[in-house]
């Protein structure tokens, strides 16, 4: 096997190379070994390396899809290695927790090399910046009462996190079965019934003989096929995920959330709500001097998460945050 060629100036001898490369952990096309990181591609893995002591930044970055979004269309994710006096080598990703995991271990065995982009430093100074203003922002008495309200009814919630987990998941579930169109569902339907029809023909076919091997092979595998895709689109609903099992499921985690709510006289948040990263948002959006109280940060917050679309680019805290509870207000209809 050929030795990986060095990106930069510094190099490893033949032996520290062979040694280190097969120490190495790999992470799709990467690989993180003692002392170099290994990149390469989908037909050659780990056949470029870069010396830890050249790596200034390793980063994700995504190149982003203008047409549908899906399938041999959607965004690519690379993970950018820059080293020397600026330069950098980008390797694909074909999943976000193998980048994710070989960014943890990174951070974990070299502190000093910066996880984002000299671009993305720069953002996260000015948003710390921001977030220090923010935080120092001297508020009216009402609002700051409004506030505490809400910092406390935080951690009321936080006693019973299963309640807002329960209902988050379901609410996601829900969400995603509202999605799914009828005519969906009855065209799965009969694919499944084809994808069986076949597997049982392909079957008899084998058992009468008379038929080419072939064919009979074409025709299981076909079936088959048609029956794994079917089972694992999440198209067709199970017992539990049927509209009716999954309104029932939500109207039941909604009322255990109501029925926990009135041990807390003026709660104030409505129960679908319910949420510790909804009052985090809400108590962002006081400080920030757009709300007086909770009434008016809840509408605020409703209309924050209405333009947050595909198109809004969003991450760490801020997108954990919507995508957890911008379900909580779909299945709602922001109500």
């Amino acid at each position: 096997m050929a030795l990986p060629k060095p990106l930069g100036n510094m190099t490893l001898s033949d032996q520290e190379l062979k040694q280190d490369r097969k120490k190495a952990k790999r992470y799709d096309q990467c690989g993180l070994g003692e002392k170099a990181i290994y990149m390469g591609s989908t037909m050659s893995p780990s056949s470029r390396y870069v010396p830890y002591d050249e790596v200034t930044h390793v980063y994700k970055r995504v190149a982003e899809s203008t047409a549908s979004g899906k399938g041999f269309l959607a965004p690519i994710l690379y993970l950018v290695v820059r080293y020397g006096d600026g330069q950098e080598y980008q390797t694909s990703f074909r999943y976000l927790q193998d980048a994710d995991k070989m960014l943890d271990e990174l951070e974990a065995r070299h502190p000093n090399i910066s996880l984002l982009s000299p671009e993305g430093e720069k953002k996260k100074v000015q948003k710390e910046a921001k977030e220090d203003a923010v935080r120092n922002r001297t508020l009216s008495d009402t609002a700051e009462h409004e506030k505490n309200m809400l910092m406390a009814a935080r951690r009321f919630l936080e006693k019973r996190p299963s309640l807002y987990e329960h209902l988050v998941q379901v609410a996601k579930m829900k969400r995603r079965r509202d999605l799914v169109k009828p005519g969906y569902e009855i065209f799965a339907l009969v694919m499944l019934i084809l994808g069986l029809c076949l597997l049982a023909a392909g079957i008899v076919m084998a058992i009468r003989g008379g038929f080419a091997g072939t064919l009979i092979i074409l025709i299981l595998l076909f079936g088959a096929m048609l029956v794994f895709l079917m089972l694992n689109s999440h198209v067709l609903p199970n017992r539990r995920t049927t509209r009716k099992a999954l309104q029932k499921e939500y109207d039941s985690a909604v009322e255990d959330m109501e029925r926990s709510l009135k041990k807390e006289e003026g709660f104030p948040i409505p129960a679908p709500y319910c949420h510790p990263y909804v009052i985090d948002r809400m108590i962002r959006i006081i400080q920030e001097g757009r709300a007086e109280n909770a009434g008016e940060a809840l509408a605020v917050l409703k209309e924050d998460l209405r333009g947050m679309d595909s198109s809004v680019a969003l991450s760490g805290e801020d997108y954990t945050q919507v995508v957890t509870i911008k379900p909580l207000f779909l299945v709602q209809d922001y109500r």
